[in-house]
């Protein structure tokens, strides 16, 4: 999930919780901090999510499954922003920062955001992270016989998407539907 720099505008100023309210804040973690900083944060009476979910791998000719965080690089954090609060949470070693413009401007995640993923990685079998790509975008193809193709996404549903490769001369398209994670933005 390549996040960088979030900025509130005008259109999702709304969004924004009131003063005192709690909402759900995206805290972005030194590599690999994301367990230390999820106890860290839990120790100091925050609501911390860190979504994880199940990779096997290999450990000296061992199968192993493991628990990988789904969005490396962060957590979730529930509290009322206030200037104390956003001072413990940013003292915490291995945090970089809480998302937004400022510790006075920062962006929520909307809570029903935060409950699909958590209803996901919790109830759902064989969860993962998919490429996150818009209808419009273009894209390339990186695994099976279409690898390496480059197109644009028509649709999306259920995690699914229609590559489209134009014909600009015919004015024609050609479509397939894909999984999302063979696909990667160009």
């Amino acid at each position: 999930m390549g996040m960088g720099t979030l900025t509130m505008t005008a259109s999702n100023a709304a969004l924004a919780p009131a003063p005192g309210s709690e909402a759900w804040f995206a805290v972005w973690t030194r590599n690999q901090y994301e367990p230390r900083v999820r106890d860290q944060l839990r120790r100091k009476h925050f609501e911390v999510f860190l979504p994880t979910v199940h990779v096997a791998s290999r450990r000296r000719d061992k199968r192993v499954v493991l628990d990988q965080p789904l969005f490396p690089g962060y957590v979730f954090l529930r509290f009322a922003p206030s200037r104390a609060g956003y001072v413990a949470v940013a003292s915490t070693d291995g945090v970089v920062r809480v998302l937004g413009q400022s510790s006075d401007a920062l962006q929520p995640v909307p809570d029903d955001q935060v409950e699909g993923v958590r209803r996901l990685v919790t109830q759902a079998e064989g969860a993962r992270a998919v490429p996150w790509i818009r209808v419009g975008d273009r894209v390339r193809i990186v695994a099976g016989p279409l690898a390496g193709l480059e197109g644009l996404v028509r649709d999306r549903c259920r995690g699914r998407a229609t590559f489209v490769v134009n014909v600009d001369l015919l004015q024609r398209s050609v479509g397939v539907e894909l999984e999302s994670a063979l696909l990667e933005r160009c």
